[in-house]
């Protein structure tokens, strides 16, 4: 199956806690990868440890040039703006406008690495019904495309929120702009199902089928991925591709059909980190030739 072209499959550093950006570097180049993303915030950390990012209005020049410097061997390089703590939609509008801000300088340190892509997430706005701010959303996230579009990359809302196929797909419908697409992250579609449904076998077939179903109802519009696995015995996700119940030949087949040409970016959690790391990109190459 030539139409997918495995070079596109890069690698978050979130993949790799407690190592530097440097450190992660150095692994993705070792185990063959030609595509990175970086977290454009940092300070963070998940289940592994702690998660090496940048803030890239506070580095130096000097730094700016070292962090190119350092993604300079890679074919493709995307980021993650912030999100965990961000409120792009807070009531309060100092919150709201700060959070716009920093969405829009990972837009710029994306451009200025050479990246194509800045993922972003759609967030709840608390107290409100999805339906009362979705004009709210649809302008957000119109005018950081505009941002975007001039910086010459895209900007992908990360599946998840909201939730369900077609009221995901009808807001990046509605928003309607060229440099603004959706990420399919193929494992955060769990709160579309409910949840007597998670950790079944049953579950894990009609997630499968979801994530099709997402992926036909977003079409062109898919602009990014981010690949992991799901447990079946409780529908943990970040797990490493291979040790869960997601179909990939299914999911290489979409691209194929749909002509998808973005980048694909493991987004990985699990305790052995490069040996999961080098593991899932094996698998996601074997779900390609099983296409074939």
């Amino acid at each position: 199956m030539g139409d997918v072209d495995t070079s596109r499959f890069s690698f978050s550093t979130a993949c790799l806690a407690n190592h530097s950006l440097e450190e992660a570097a150095h692994v993705g180049r070792e185990l063959g990868f030609r595509g990175i993303e970086l977290l454009a915030f940092d300070g963070y950390r998940h289940s592994q440890g702690d998660l090496a990012g940048f803030y890239f209005d506070r580095l130096t020049t000097q730094a700016k040039d070292r962090l190119r410097e350092l993604v300079a061997p890679f074919e493709h390089v995307s980021t993650h703006a912030p999100f965990i703590d961000i409120a792009l939609f807070a009531p309060n509008p100092g919150v709201r406008e700060e959070a716009f801000r920093q969405i829009v300088v990972a837009i710029e340190a994306t451009a200025f690495l050479g990246g194509s892509s800045t993922t972003a997430h759609a967030c709840e706005k608390a107290g409100y019904a999805f339906e009362e701010y979705r004009p709210e959303i649809v302008d957000t996230f119109r005018r950081l495309g505009d941002h975007a579009g001039k910086a010459g990359i895209t900007l992908t809302i990360e599946t998840g929120y909201p939730v369900g196929v077609e009221a995901f797909a009808q807001l990046i419908d509605d928003i309607a702009h060229p440099a603004v697409g959706a990420n399919v992250d193929v494992g955060h579609l769990v709160g579309y199902l409910p949840v007597d449904a998670r950790g079944t076998a049953e579950g894990a077939e009609r997630y499968r089928q979801t994530l099709l179903q997402q992926l036909h109802a977003l079409g062109g519009k898919v602009y990014h991925f981010h690949l992991h696995d799901l447990r079946e015995s409780d529908f943990r996700d970040h797990r490493a591709v291979g040790r869960g119940f997601l179909n990939w030949p299914a999911i290489m087949r979409w691209c194929v059909d749909a002509r998808y040409e973005g980048l694909f970016a493991l987004e990985l959690e699990e305790p052995d980190m490069v040996p999961a790391l080098r593991e899932s990109k094996a698998a996601v190459e074997r779900g390609v030739r099983a296409e074939e």
